[in-house]
C-alpha cells in the first residue's frame, strides 16, 4: 500500500471509530445511565438502539470522505461453496450454545433445575406467578422458535453492528496491520464499544469482585472470540450477511442455559455463553478457524478497498471463484 492510500485509510478508520464511539457513549451515558438504577434489569432499557450506530457511521464516513460504497460487502454471494457458511451461521451459534450448556451442567450438576427455580423466581419478581411446567413450556417453545427464526428476527439490529465491525472496521484494519492482527484488534475494539453497558451490568451484572474492570476485560475477550468466528464467515464469503445471521442467532440463544439453573449461574463461568466453561465450544472453534486463516496477500486482498487491482477483484469476484472454491473444499 502506498503512503497516500495508507493515510486515507487511517483517516477513514479514525473517523469511523470517533463517530461510532462518541455517538454510542453519548447516548448510553446521557440517556441510559441516569435511568439504569431505576429499572429491574438493564434489559428494560432501549439498549438495542445503539446497535444501529456502527452502520450509520459507515454511511457518514463513506459520504464525507467520498469513498463510495463499493465494495460494500452486502452482496449475498450465495453461490456454490458459500451455502455451507450460511448454514453454519444460522445453526452454529445455538448448537455451540447447547453444547456449552451441557458441559456446564456436567460440571455443576447441583445447579441444574428442571423446575427452573431461578427463572420462576424472576417471573414472580416481575409479578407473573407461573408454575414450573408452564415456565418450562414457555422457554422450550421459545428456544425452538429461536433456533430457526432468531437470525431473521434479529437481522436489522445485528446488521447495524456487523456492517460496521466486519464490513468496514475489519477491512480497514487489514489494510494497515494484516488480517490476523486486524481480527484481534477489531475484537478488542468491539468489546470496548460495550463499555458503558458493561458498567451498567450488561452480561456480567454488578457487584462482582473487580467491578467493573474485570467485566470490561471479560467482554473484550468474549468479543474477540466471537469476532474471530464472525470474521471467518465474512472472509470466507466476502459478505457480511452470514455474520449478521450468526450474530442474530447468538443473541437469540445466549441466555438459554440460565433458565435451567437454581441461581442464575455465574456470567464469568456459565451457563451463559459469556462464561469460560459454557463458552468452551466457541473458544475451541475460534482457535480452529483462526489457525485456518492464512495471513497472506490473497486473504487480505479480499478485504482491501484502496488498491485498484483489489477493487477490481471485489467488483468481479467471479475471477477469484475457482481459487476460493478450491480453498473452501
Amino acid at each position: 500500500m502506498i503512503k497516500e492510500d495508507k493515510e486515507n485509510t487511517k483517516k477513514r478508520l479514525l473517523l469511523f471509530l470517533a463517530l461510532t464511539f462518541l455517538a454510542t457513549y453519548a447516548f448510553e451515558f446521557a440517556v441510559l445511565f441516569p435511568k439504569w438504577r431505576e429499572v429491574r434489569s438493564i434489559a428494560a432499557l432501549p439498549i438495542a438502539a445503539v446497535m444501529y450506530i456502527p452502520a450509520i457511521a459507515v454511511v457518514i464516513v463513506r459520504l464525507l470522505t467520498k469513498e463510495g460504497f463499493r465494495p460494500a460487502y452486502i452482496d449475498p454471494r450465495f453461490k456454490r461453496g458459500k451455502r455451507r457458511y450460511y448454514l453454519i451461521a444460522w445453526f452454529g451459534p445455538p448448537v455451540l450454545t447447547i453444547i456449552g450448556v451441557l458441559i456446564y451442567f456436567m460440571i455443576f450438576r447441583d445447579n441444574f433445575s428442571f423446575e427452573m427455580e431461578y427463572y420462576v423466581g424472576v417471573l414472580k419478581d416481575q409479578g407473573a406467578d407461573y408454575a414450573p411446567e408452564v415456565a418450562r413450556s414457555m422457554v422450550l417453545s421459545s428456544a425452538v422458535a429461536g433456533f430457526f427464526l432468531a437470525p431473521v428476527l434479529n437481522f436489522v439490529t445485528c446488521f447495524g453492528e456487523e456492517w460496521g465491525w466486519r464490513g468496514y472496521l475489519l477491512p480497514k484494519l487489514t489494510e494497515l496491520t494484516g488480517l490476523k492482527p486486524a481480527i484481534f484488534i477489531s475484537g478488542v475494539i468491539w468489546g470496548l464499544w460495550h463499555l458503558p453497558l458493561t458498567i451498567m451490568g450488561h452480561n456480567y451484572g454488578l457487584g462482582y469482585k473487580g467491578y467493573p474492570v474485570c467485566g470490561i476485560l471479560a467482554m473484550c475477550c468474549f468479543c474477540t472470540v466471537i469476532g474471530i468466528l464472525f470474521s471467518w464467515l465474512f472472509i470466507r464469503t466476502g459478505s457480511v450477511l452470514p455474520s449478521v445471521f450468526a450474530h442474530g442467532a447468538l443473541n437469540g440463544f445466549a441466555s438459554f442455559g440460565i433458565y435451567f439453573t437454581k441461581d442464575g449461574g455465574n456470567p464469568f463461568i456459565g451457563p451463559s455463553v459469556t462464561g469460560i466453561i459454557s463458552g468452551l465450544p466457541f473458544i475451541i472453534c475460534a482457535c480452529i478457524v483462526f489457525k485456518l486463516l492464512r495471513d497472506d496477500p490473497g486473504e487480505a486482498a479480499e478485504l482491501s478497498e484502496e488498491k485498484p487491482s483489489q477493487k477490481q477483484e471485489a467488483r468481479h469476484p467471479e475471477r477469484r471463484e475457482t481459487q476460493e472454491e478450491a480453498r473452501d473444499k
